[in-house]
């Protein structure tokens, strides 16, 4: 059942759902996406247990996305991933440019999960908008990344 979250093992438990003993790749990734992007859409300091949770508010950043402020998003997102999705392990966020979406930010999140024959990669593409709103899209999505 380590591959979800203690609210989805209790509403899955309580559901009535079988087999949560036994590691399950596929729902692992799917917990991660779901918290991830549940994590990234949250603006630090509205979660009263823990004012750290969560990304700084970006919106003021609109559409003008500099060297300087892509590193500081890269950061961001690194240093909240890092603390509040163990999870993932060596986590690394790299800033990739896409021509298609020119008003967004995208990154492109790389970990580790532990899984049942050792750590396996996970890759995620992570797109911040003009208005600050996040979108992860999982691995299957950005096949072709190196």
């Amino acid at each position: 059942m380590r591959d979800l979250t203690l609210l989805e093992r209790i509403y899955a438990t309580e559901k009535g759902e079988k087999d949560l003993d036994s590691y399950n790749p596929a729902r692992a990734q799917r917990s991660l996406v779901r918290h991830l992007t549940a994590m990234l859409n949250t603006r630090r300091g509205n979660v009263p247990i823990a004012p750290d949770y969560g990304l700084a508010d970006l919106t003021d950043l609109g559409s003008s996305f500099t060297e300087e402020s892509i590193n500081d998003i890269r950061t961001e997102l690194e240093r909240t991933i890092r603390l509040y999705e163990p999870r993932l392990t060596n986590v690394r966020v790299k800033f990739a440019p896409r021509k298609d979406l020119p008003l967004e930010a995208v990154f492109l999140l790389e970990g580790e999960v532990l899984t049942e024959d050792g750590h396996s990669p996970l890759r995620f593409e992570t797109v911040l908008d003009a208005a600050g709103s996040v979108r992860i899209r999982e691995e299957e999505d950005t096949r072709g990344y190196a």
